[in-house]
């Protein structure tokens, strides 16, 4: 099952770099708030912090989303950045997972756990068929 589509492993990253930009990346940097509130979290009074970790998390995830476009047009970093991939998705399922079992996140978050796992699956059907 690991690499079934493989073949297409350069539009995978392609399609993954604009959506995470599009949706997330850009979003969640220029309106922090508007996207916490979208996906239901409750803003806090002192504002500073939130907003400086909203737009931190913003800019890691535009780098991401800019280094998965290139990886796109790059057959030989594939296999790594697919790996850097597999971690990203893994490590948000358990982060959702621990939010969920803690109850301090909102549902949607509990709902994405489904989501992350999805991407890690989908992420390994995509597995470019290079040598690593």
């Amino acid at each position: 099952m690991i690499g079934i589509w493989g073949n297409y492993a350069s539009q995978f990253l392609s399609a993954v770099g604009w959506l995470i930009m599009l949706i997330f990346a850009i979003p969640i940097t220029v309106w922090p708030f508007k996207w916490a509130k979208l996906v239901g979290w409750e803003i806090p009074q002192q504002t500073h912090l939130a907003l400086y970790f909203g737009r931190c998390l913003g800019c890691v995830a535009i780098a991401v989303a800019l280094f998965s476009i290139f990886a796109a047009k790059n057959n030989l970093v594939q296999p790594f950045y697919f790996k850097f991939l597999i971690f990203i998705w893994t490590s948000m399922v358990i982060l959702h997972i621990y939010g969920a079992i803690k109850k301090i996140q909102p549902k949607l978050e509990t709902y994405e756990i489904g989501f992350w796992s999805g991407l890690v699956l989908i992420t390994l059907f995509f597995w470019p068929n290079v040598p690593a």
